[in-house]
């Protein structure tokens, strides 16, 4: 009478100690792998948030982005929007454009800010001012306009939203800056109400104060009662990046990543990568004061009206150009 069950294969045997060591080490490393993306995804995430390529008529970037750990010269625009809410997703102002260009050969960052008034042929486009290409194009035509105007090759670009730094500078725990002079604007743009409009009364005293991410915006947004004008919201808004930097300079990078990254997505556009962001992290965190240069070409533009009546600056180009040859050398577009 035949009986069912399990047959064994005639000499047959389990693993070997060594293929246990061998499989028991794959395992571990997937795990790794796996737990290693999960931690990263935020990050990803981010990192894949970007304008889509250029539309037509818009020039590619000039070159392609040198790896970072080269002697060239590498140009980020920076770009700052408008409000958030009140102005389609698609055609955001930019209130703030600044070139950061980090120079490997020489471990120097310079950080030249370009004025949101300034007329400049855009592509596409014809006469307009500048914070006008990214609501016309993105970050492709407001890259292509400051190659442009500017012959600065821009390699990537970081466009960060209103909440973007305000969620940055509470991450960090706040920033010092030193006031220049009080900050009093009683038309200051209500940007956290529901409609995106309304104003309020901003003050800010003169001298050393510690700022959160709220009064931080605030402090580099407001437009009326500077006695500099746009000049001096331009040193307002590096004041504050080089606070920032200053701050994160003793944080755990590889562990505040992921952070930074859930409080800015949806705030937050690049074309940076994840080597990239984190090699210029690096980069930064080893930057003394005397490594960061501040650049306007603020001296070299005058104010003027528009064809069409608005309120602009004109720039003396030659001397512009001159300005910018001092700071970038031959590293210039022809």
């Amino acid at each position: 009478m035949n009986q069912s069950g399990v047959t064994g294969v005639p000499g047959a045997t389990g693993p070997s100690r060594t293929q246990w060591l061998v499989i028991t080490a794959v395992v571990v490393c997937l795990a790794l792998v796996a737990g290693g993306l999960l931690y990263l995804l935020p990050v990803l995430e981010l990192l894949g948030n970007h304008d889509a390529a250029p539309g037509r008529g818009v020039p590619a970037p000039a070159h392609a982005p040198p790896p970072l750990d080269s002697k060239q010269r590498i140009n980020i625009l920076l770009l700052g929007s408008d409000n958030d809410q009140k102005f389609p997703q698609d055609a955001l102002l930019s209130q703030t454009m600044i070139v950061v260009s980090v120079d490997p050969a020489h471990h120097q960052v310079t950080l030249l800010s370009l004025p949101r008034d300034l007329w400049v042929e855009i592509p596409g486009h014809g006469q307009a001012k500048i914070d006008l290409a990214y609501a016309r194009g993105g970050a492709p035509l407001a890259r292509a306009t400051v190659e442009k105007a500017f012959k600065i090759p821009i390699h990537y670009y970081a466009w960060v939203g209103l909440k973007g730094l305000v969620r940055v500078v509470d991450r960090v725990g706040g920033i010092d800056v030193d006031v220049l002079h009080p900050v009093l604007d009683d038309n200051y743009p209500n940007d956290f109400n529901d409609s995106g409009y309304g104003t309020e009364r901003v003050y800010l005293a003169a001298g050393p104060q510690h700022l959160d991410g709220r009064h931080a915006l605030q402090y580099v947004r407001s437009r009326h009662g500077d006695l500099l004008s746009d000049f001096g919201r331009s040193i307002r808004q590096q004041q504050v990046l080089l606070a920032l930097q200053q701050r994160a300079e003793g944080m755990d990078l590889v562990t505040a990543l992921p952070s930074f990254a859930r409080d800015l997505n949806g705030h937050v556009k690049t074309d940076l990568d994840l080597v990239r962001v984190t090699q210029l992290g690096l980069f930064m965190r080893g930057l003394g004061k005397g490594d960061v240069r501040q650049a306007f070409i603020t001296p070299y533009v005058r104010d003027a009206t528009s064809p069409d009546g608005q309120q602009i600056l004109l720039a003396d180009w030659p001397a512009v150009n001159r300005y910018l040859r001092q700071l970038f050398g031959d590293d210039l577009l022809p």
